[in-house]
């Protein structure tokens, strides 16, 4: 079996080099096994975002993100504000524990990040993969030889068989290999079209005939995700006039009038305050939207 690359483990919002990070989390494992206790997920996205890590040692890891890097920012706070001759030992404690909150809880959480995107990726080339292996098992090729065609070309997907084909060639059985990859993958729908080809190669059916019945199965379930997402956007294109249209142009003017009525001046900092209100909420809808919209392949 080919070796597998080891994969360079990264971990977000750290100050500190990952080398150095690993060696001192493990003074912290104690507190990883009570964080790790409390995430029962935290095991299966670990796997499923191909870090090898356990759970424990994962949430140690956050735990030393959080308390290393709080300390660094809150001592150069402290630092400036020597230099500055004043008093900055409130705020940076403010400033600290804020950077303790993000760093921790965007550590822990992320493998369930890296996990939402392989889905993606995965999901993304799934059916024209899926094409490609129906029509060369149709043609007479072998399944194997049908799954080493798919290693190049389809991102996430091709990454999957291809350590498929590795475990196969390295001596694993071919029911082995394709169970052993649908547990490891966060793909619900990756997964029911490994386990009905492992399914049909252990009772002997025609994997052809399957694999068929999958794909029209997924490019049904396509086209439903599409519908239902154009139902959605109607709501939410009402809610975006409403937010960022009509509520801030609408309230300006009244305002504008009230005040005039009032002979009190329009304070300055309104102005400021509604663009930057109007580039978060547009920033927040197109992610929100985005987020919500179906992978099309």
């Amino acid at each position: 079996m080919k070796k597998k690359t080891e994969k360079k483990l990264i971990v977000p919002f750290s100050i500190i080099p990952v080398p150095v990070l690993l060696s001192l989390s493990h003074y912290f494992l104690a507190i990883g096994s009570m964080i790790s206790r409390t995430s029962p997920s935290l095991k299966p996205q670990l796997i499923q975002a191909d870090i090898t890590l356990s759970p424990r040692e994962w949430s140690a890891l956050s735990f030393a993100v959080a308390v290393f890097n709080s300390l660094i920012i809150a001592l150069l706070l402290l630092f400036i504000g020597f230099l500055a001759q004043q008093d900055f030992t409130t705020f940076a404690v403010a400033v600290a524990i804020v950077m303790f909150l993000a760093s921790f809880i965007t550590v822990l959480s992320y493998p369930k990040i890296i996990t939402t995107k392989r889905l993606r990726a995965l999901e993304n080339n799934l059916i024209p993969a899926l094409h490609q292996m129906l029509i060369e098992l149709k043609s007479g090729v072998s399944l194997f030889e049908a799954m080493k065609s798919l290693c190049t070309g389809y991102g996430e997907v091709s990454k999957e068989f291809r350590e498929i084909t590795d475990h196969i060639e390295g001596g694993t059985s071919e029911i082995k290999a394709l169970n052993n990859a649908s547990s490891r993958n966060p793909s619900f729908k990756f997964r029911r079209v490994l386990w009905q080809i492992s399914n049909s190669l252990s009772v002997g059916a025609d994997v052809t005939t399957a694999l068929s019945d999958m794909v029209e199965e997924l490019t049904k379930e396509k086209q439903d995700e599409i519908r239902r997402y154009g139902q959605e956007l109607n709501p939410w294109t009402m809610i975006y006039m409403m937010a960022a249209v009509i509520v801030p142009s609408l309230g300006m003017s009244m305002l504008s009038i009230l005040l005039s009525f009032l002979s009190i001046p329009v304070p300055p900092i309104i102005y400021p305050a509604v663009i930057f209100y109007l580039i978060l909420f547009q920033l927040f809808f197109i992610n929100f939207v985005r987020s919500r919209r179906p992978v099309i392949d």
